[in-house]
């Protein structure tokens, strides 16, 4: 279940997505209609669906980084345990690339935003806090264990679905495209280690 070599390449390629979008940019620029032609934009203009894929991405990641730093205490599973640490570190990497794709002079500000949980000012839904609330306030053991598994299934699968449907989209940003793909193979293999201790945690 050791899932460092994992996170340290996952890291490595999303922050160089940025940079590759900072290089090319400037010389795309120049010819913002040759560039809409070229169908391959970089670091220029994010379209509506750029946009709201970064957003409900951020979304959900932030629901499951509070739930995974709540985890981190009261987890009695060693492995869930393990899994919530290394959620966390993963969902602030992938906040910090997005926020950077989406504001690049907001870089220096981005990592203060995840770890505080407030994904650039965005609020969680009504129903989020509730489960994070409750997650706060149940004693550490079995259930607790059982809650944040289910509430984590259910949202690597809305992660999922967002990265499905942002792909199945056309995209035209290869950087932001590339990101996508990427964090759908992360989700896909979180969601197999869950699923792999939904069998052993009763």
């Amino acid at each position: 279940m050791d899932r460092r070599v994992v996170i340290t390449g996952l890291a490595a390629a999303v922050f160089a997505v940025p940079a590759l979008a900072q290089t090319t940019a400037p010389t795309a620029q120049p010819g913002a209609a040759g560039n809409s032609a070229s169908g391959n934009r970089t670091g220029g203009q994010m379209s509506q669906e750029d946009l709201q894929h970064m957003q409900q991405t951020l979304q959900l990641g932030m629901v499951a980084l509070e739930t995974s730093r709540i985890a981190q205490q009261k987890a009695q599973n060693a492995d869930l345990k393990q899994f919530a640490t290394f959620e966390v570190q993963e969902q602030t990497t992938i906040s910090e690339v997005l926020q950077s794709m989406m504001d690049p002079s907001a870089t220096a500000a981005t990592s203060a935003q995840a770890s505080s949980g407030a994904a650039g000012g965005m609020q969680m839904p009504a129903e989020a806090r509730q489960m994070v609330q409750k997650l706060q306030s149940a004693q550490a053991g079995a259930e607790f264990d059982r809650e944040y598994l289910q509430a984590q299934m259910q949202g690597h699968r809305d992660l999922l679905q967002v990265q499905e449907r942002y792909l199945s989209s056309n995209p035209q940003n290869r950087e932001h495209m590339n990101v996508a793909k990427m964090a759908r193979t992360q989700i896909r293999e979180h969601i197999a280690l869950l699923e792999d201790m939904q069998r052993t945690i009763r």
